[in-house]
């Protein structure tokens, strides 16, 4: 299992799938802890200053139910991804996680694993923390890509603040996306590709997004 993102939604997602008993968790994120993420994210003063991805590997390692290797790799997933003399990228497993604060993560890790064959769990909140959102990419053929869902992403370079002080909606969309994983590894029912969630107002909602025609990403699979 891979994760990309260590931050909020990447502390609930490591907790969740190492009690489950995941066997083997890897972590990419290349920032490091600050006091303002002890709120909400899994780390202690002690972090501070420390590359989250290796203090989340450590955090979570007391919380396995089952032998578990969890490897932390301070490094931007773009970076794993890129060649590195014979060292292979340490960014492969059968399912994919990916919650982090920027489209351009967000599509590198769509053509990668889309490539690969190998599905991706997108997830995502709001700078506001009261709604957010899950996408599951199986990247099998005439299945969507996750620019099928937001074409305009390629156009998108920012990187946006960390979610207020509030775990509620980090909680909730974790736990989403961890139905979802377990639906592409135990074949749980789910009937959407995507599903959304508002704390602050009605419209929750699931929905079955279709390819998207022209889509150079999944229509060239990969390759444009």
């Amino acid at each position: 299992m891979v994760q990309v993102g260590a931050g909020g939604l990447g502390s609930e997602i490591g907790h969740g799938l190492v009690r489950k008993g995941i066997g083997h968790l890897t972590i990419v994120d290349n920032d490091t802890v600050d006091v303002t993420n002890l709120p909400r994210q899994f780390f202690g003063a002690e972090d501070v200053g420390q590359d989250k991805a290796l203090a989340l590997a450590r955090n979570l390692a007391r919380h396995a139910t089952a032998r578990t290797l969890i490897e932390g790799h301070a490094q931007a997933f773009q970076d794993a991804i890129r060649p590195n003399g014979s060292r292979p990228a340490a960014v492969d497993g059968d399912v994919a996680v990916v919650g982090v604060d920027n489209q351009d993560a967000r599509i590198a890790a769509a053509e990668y694993y889309l490539t690969r064959g190998t599905p991706v769990v997108f997830l995502a909140v709001d700078v506001t923390a009261s709604c957010g959102y899950v996408y599951v990419q199986t990247s099998r053929p005439d299945d969507p890509c996750f620019l099928c869902l937001y074409p305009d992403a390629t156009q998108d370079h920012r990187t946006f603040a960390c979610a207020g002080a509030s775990i509620e909606i980090l909680k909730i969309v974790a736990g989403i996306a961890l139905y979802a994983i377990d639906s592409l590894l135990m074949d749980r029912p789910r009937p959407w590709n995507y599903k959304e969630v508002f704390l602050d107002q009605r419209g929750d909602g699931a929905y079955s997004i279709a390819q998207r025609p022209g889509c150079a990403l999944c229509n060239g699979r990969g390759d444009g």
